[in-house]
Formats: structure tokens, C-alpha cells, sequence
């Protein structure tokens, strides 16, 4: 399975106090980890 990272970086998500935040902004000036946490429950 391959992630394009380039069309990520688009992506924009909403944080707790509603800001938006461009996915790629975070990257964009050291590396990141993104960790996708699936909750069963």
C-alpha cells in the first residue's frame, strides 16, 4: 500500500477550538509522525 504525501498535505483538519490547520503546514519545516488510532468501544 503506498500513501501519495504530496495530496495529504492538502488535506485540512479542524482542531478542538475550531482552526484550521493545512496537514502539509505541519511538515513543513521538520519531519512529523501521524498516527491514525482506529477506537473500538
Amino acid at each position: 500500500m503506498s500513501i501519495d504525501v504530496a495530496a495529504l498535505g492538502d488535506h485540512v483538519l479542524i482542531d478542538p477550538d475550531g482552526a484550521q490547520h493545512r496537514l502539509g503546514d505541519l511538515w513543513a519545516d521538520r519531519p512529523e509522525v501521524l498516527l491514525f488510532l482506529r477506537h473500538f468501544g
